[in-house]
């Protein structure tokens, strides 16, 4: 599910069109409506739902299309049955294939959720390389060119691409999946409360993350002046955690 909403950034005192893919969350509405658990909240009217394939570089070029940001957070988690192929195929290129219609459609910065991924924690090799290819997209490729969007700099300069990787580990909150409601916060809360107590800045690089955190890293990464020609910006756990909380 592919959402697209427009933004006030007040520094800019313009509007910001910005495309998130993978916006329904978990597993979402699959016919291009905001899913069921968006519904009650205010902010959903003014958010445009669109049943998108991730996978197909045309329909992300048509979705892509006048945004000045895009977002992508799609991934799956590594499940038993899946095949290694399977595994990085939807983490990798349904993150990279959205990127690079945002290059062709002239979109200046890209935000990308990607992982953390705990060393000891088995099992995750296809995962990691999945989120490993994206990063490396978002590195190499999209931040190392230049906008085409007809921005410029007070100097006259066409502005440089810019994108920003989040790297949450475990995240905290409400899974969905149809009506049913998973608090993983439950479990995950209280694990990050005593990793906090130990103050270990390798134990917070692996420590749960509340998802309000990662969202509002993403938020302000789209949206943000900070963020707007600073190339490529790694935002880790350990800063997810402390640096925005609120």
């Amino acid at each position: 599910m592919v959402s697209s909403s427009s933004s006030v950034v007040a520094s800019a005192a313009r509007r910001v069109r910005v495309v998130v893919w993978g916006g329904s969350g978990y597993v979402g509405s699959r016919g291009g409506r905001a899913p069921a658990w968006a519904t009650r909240d205010d902010w959903s009217a003014r958010v445009t739902w669109v049943a998108g394939d991730a996978l197909d570089a045309q329909a992300c070029e048509r979705v892509n299309a006048g945004a000045d940001v895009v977002v992508t957070a799609i991934g799956v988690l590594p499940f038993p049955w899946m095949s290694s192929e399977d595994i990085i195929k939807y983490n990798a290129e349904t993150n990279v294939t959205p990127g690079r219609a945002a290059m062709a459609t002239g979109a200046s910065r890209l935000v990308v959720v990607g992982a953390s991924i705990p060393p000891f924690v088995p099992g995750l090799a296809s995962y990691a390389k999945g989120k490993a290819i994206v990063e490396a997209f978002a590195r190499d490729e999209f931040a190392s060119t230049v906008s085409t969007n007809g921005d410029e700099t007070q100097h006259g300069q066409r502005r440089r691409r810019s994108a920003v990787v989040l790297k949450p580990a475990a995240v905290s909150g409400t899974r969905r999946a149809g009506a049913l409601s998973i608090p993983l916060w439950a479990a995950l809360d209280p694990a990050r409360k005593v990793l906090r107590l130990v103050g270990n800045s390798a134990i917070m690089t692996n420590a749960p993350v509340p998802l309000e955190n990662v969202a509002r890293a993403a938020a302000r990464a789209a949206l943000e002046d900070a963020y707007g020609d600073a190339g490529f910006t790694i935002i880790g756990n350990e800063s997810l955690i402390e640096d925005f909380s609120s």
